[in-house]
């Protein structure tokens, strides 16, 4: 038996037949969003009453609930979520699984004693940055999905709080919480719960003019973990998360049922740990992606990860043409699983769409079947079952009847001349004691004690299981049946009164905020710019009123760090180090080693990536800015960050002005310029397409400097940007924000500074870019020669306004 604690089984629950599937099937925990604040807007979540409902059912049952409110609020909607926060807390809510931390610091200030859940959404990738969440009061961290086995483990095995990790499901592509694909090219953002799945569209990676592949290219396939279970427990993983809110109740039954039977099998017998071929069978039945892959638990990434021939769900395999005739429409299938009437078939043609039918007409595994289908099918055609009929019928069977009960003990007195007394108790503390009619002596024919017994024992559709009952009965006595009834009936409603007080909070005020009123617009900001490599800042250092340069900490950084600082020394600016992008843990003996080299060295300041990076280099005497990876789109998100010691706080990209103009002051800077990250993923269409990439880190590419990039279906092209220190792609946007057409506009604002953000843009390009924003931050009605014609190059070349007018949903 393994020495670990047995990890919280966490499912996912998007209706309340889910949340149903979910608790009869085995499951610890649930997790589940309310119709508003919830990152799966498009689930068919939560009405309050509804959440009240199903908070009950499950304490009932000893089932924990968590309540994602895992989403970016703006300040708008802060009163509301408070509001909403307080019901939670009241109904008796188990935890909330968060992301904004602004949304967090006031649940924190009005409801300290309420759980908090750091949602993946915060994108915890090391062990400093669960250390960070830890230490302001975050029980449970969800780590990001790329995180491996050893990666895990040494986490939480220096770490107080508790750590859960997704085990089955969907992969996103990009690192959570760093993903602003959709909000960009839609609109719709991710961060806020509207996700519009834009990678799972196809695209076509090309080198220069070559096409390398297409496909569904940043499609990954489903994870499944049952055949690593007890990796992922001995590991110290104290919650395993099921993925799936928007997925149908049968597939929550299913899966869930089965991570229950394997999690107690391994605790059972771990010597003889074995996943059967019917139970995988029944996973990919009920969805994947072209088979499953064991996540990032055992892999770096690579082609073997993703879907690329079709995003959506494959069925099972369950066998393929043997011959079709065309002029009838008549094909025949050899079989390898057996079919029933109501089963869904498809099969996957070479060329046109695939094609279906239902079956009518049972048949057993190996039999030859023939049907009326019409479509391009040839001979060896694969075919698949889409909907598994009798597998769908007998998990709607698990949850419909409510089979799963609490355990309870009991005591039944009955004494002559004295009341009828039934007492029941659970093993969490729970006990009632409840007394009936007063008990008569036996004019003729007692009542059986068997007969007493079998009244007072039965639970029926209650939500509790007796599993004993002490008897305390004198023999010659006459209990009716009404009054047993009426004594089990109400000590079972008073156990669970009892239990649901337990669960239930004393309502709390929450204070209203006092409103700022009208910031003052800062019109004269300072200038600040993000470079990628040296070359970048040696071209615009020397750019009147530019104030403040971030350089990407890199190798290539340290190795031109002493050119870089005597330059800025020169020009009068202040150079920051920006921290990496993503920091793993499998990389923090070497980015700990530079980061104490750069608090020796006489750079002015650190921009911020992530929250750990933000606690090692807090108390380092230098300045710090907090960059918009940390999702700052509120004011009391500002506040949060102020608080903890930052400097400046670069506002969300998701924002826009009227937005900005609300959550910021003069320690606020906004980006105005630059090809926005789209994404940052391991799974670098480079590595995986073209180098080779299976399962390692980094790839027969790494280092290339060709331009590499992804185009969609409407021609955009969007260039791929590796670091290949740390094996992570960012797919940037196919096209520049750009501002200085509307600059008087951003000018009018409340934030203190602007910043230009260069990537993959050339010496010469950065200068021009920077010059031209230098002229208008002083001036913006003072447009020289050069500048009009940056203006019209941009025009022509196409470029994007953002966010600053239209926001996202």
């Amino acid at each position: 038996m393994s020495a670990r604690n047995k990890p919280e089984l966490l499912a996912p629950a998007g209706s309340m037949e889910s949340l149903k599937a979910a608790v009869n099937n085995g499951c610890d925990a649930v997790y589940l969003g309310g119709k508003l604040f919830s990152a799966r807007q498009y689930a068919g979540n939560f009405s309050l009453e509804e959440l009240e409902e199903a908070c009950d059912y499950c304490h009932l049952r000893g089932v924990k609930v968590y309540v994602t409110v895992n989403t970016l609020y703006k300040d708008e909607e802060l009163k509301d979520f408070i509001s909403f926060i307080g019901k939670l807390y009241k109904m008796g809510v188990d935890a909330l699984i968060l992301q904004d931390s602004g949304a967090a610091k006031m649940v924190r200030e009005t409801y300290p004693d309420f759980p908090l859940h750091a949602s993946t959404q915060m994108t915890a990738n090391s062990l400093e940055d669960v250390r960070y969440w830890e230490s302001l009061g975050f029980s449970k961290i969800v780590l990001s999905r790329e995180l491996s086995l050893d990666e895990i483990q040494e986490i939480t095995s220096e770490s107080q709080a508790e750590i859960e990790t997704f085990v089955h499901g969907a992969l996103c592509v990009s690192y959570s919480g760093q993903c602003i694909m959709s909000s960009v090219l839609g609109g719709r953002s991710g961060n806020r719960g509207r996700c519009a799945q834009t990678c799972r569209l196809p695209y076509t990676l090309y080198k220069g003019q070559n096409k390398l592949q297409e496909g569904y290219l940043l499609s990954p396939k489903d994870i499944q973990t049952v055949s690593i279970l007890p990796q992922l427990i001995e590991a110290g993983i104290a919650s395993l998360k099921i993925e799936g809110r928007m997925k149908n109740p049968e597939y929550v039954a299913g899966v869930t049922g089965i991570y229950r039977k394997y999690i107690d099998l391994y605790f059972e017998n771990p010597e003889h740990y074995e996943v059967s071929l019917e139970d995988m069978k029944t996973l990919t039945q009920l969805f994947n992606r072209g088979g499953f892959t064991e996540g990032y638990y055992t892999s770096a990434g690579g082609q073997d990860m993703m879907s690329v021939e079709r995003p959506k769900t494959w069925g099972l395999k369950i066998g393929f043409v043997d011959s079709y005739l065309p002029k009838y429409n008549r094909v025949t299938i050899r079989t390898r699983e057996p079919l029933v009437p109501g089963d869904g078939i498809e099969v996957w043609t070479s060329n046109g769409p695939h094609v279906g039918t239902s079956i009518s007409k049972a048949s057993k595994a190996g039999e030859v079947i023939s049907l009326t289908l019409e479509g391009d099918i040839q001979k060896n055609d694969v075919v698949y079952r889409t909907y598994g009929k009798s597998l769908n019928d007998s998990l709607r069977k698990t949850w419909e009847k409510d089979t799963r009960k609490k355990s309870i003990w009991g005591l039944l007195k009955a004494k002559k001349g004295q009341p009828l007394v039934l007492q029941l108790w659970d093993m969490s503390g729970n006990n009632v004691y409840v007394t009936g009619d007063v008990v008569e002596e036996a004019e003729n024919q007692p009542t059986p004690l068997e007969k007493i017994k079998q009244q007072a024992e039965k639970m029926g559709a209650t939500s509790f299981l007796l599993e004993s009952l002490e008897l305390d009965v004198d023999s010659d006595i006459f209990v009716s049946i009404g009054a047993l009834n009426q004594l089990r009936r109400s000590a079972v409603e008073s156990l669970e009164e009892a239990i649901l007080k337990k669960s239930k909070r004393p309502e709390i005020e929450a204070s209203n905020k006092e409103e700022t009123g009208k910031k003052p617009y800062i019109l004269h900001k300072k200038l600040h710019a993000l470079v990628s490599d040296f070359m970048q800042l040696d071209a615009i250092v020397g750019t009147k009123n530019l104030k403040v340069i971030y350089f990407e900490a890199s190798a290539e950084m340290e190795k031109n760090l002493d050119s870089a600082l005597e330059l800025c020394r020169r020009f009068g600016v202040s150079l920051y180090a920006a921290l990496p992008k993503v920091s793993r843990q499998w990389r923090k003996d070497i980015e700990e080693a530079m980061i104490e080299r750069l608090k020796e060295s006489g750079v002015d300041g650190f921009l911020v990536r992530s929250a750990g990076q933000f606690g090692m280099v807090k108390n380092s005497g230098k300045k710090i800015t907090v960059d918009y990876t940390l999702n700052v789109i509120n004011e009391e998100g500002v506040a949060f960050w102020k608080q903890q010691g930052a400097d400046t706080v670069c506002l969300s990209v998701e924002a826009n002005l009227q937005e900005i103009n609300t959550m910021g002051d003069q320690d606020c800077e906004m980006v105005v310029y630059g090809y926005l990250p789209l994404m940052k993923t391991q799974q670098c269409p480079i590595g995986n397409y073209v180098g080779g990439k299976q399962g390692h880190f980094y790839c027969s590419e790494r280092n290339n400097t060709e331009l590499y990039f992804l185009r969609d279906r409407k021609g955009m092209k969007f260039p791929l940007m590796t670091d290949c220190e740390s094996c992570v792609c960012t797919i940037l946007n196919s096209k520049p924000l750009f501002t200085l057409k509307f600059y008087d506009e951003i000018l009018e604002s409340v934030t203190g500074s602007v910043r230009l953000d260069f990537t993959k843009e050339g010496a010469g390009r950065a200068a021009r870019i920077t010059k031209a924003y230098a002229e208008m931050t002083q001036d913006p009605k003072k447009i020289s020669t050069e500048t009009r014609n940056l203006l019209e190059e941009m025009r022509d070349k196409g470029n994007t306004k953002g966010h600053f007018f239209r926001g996202v949903e």
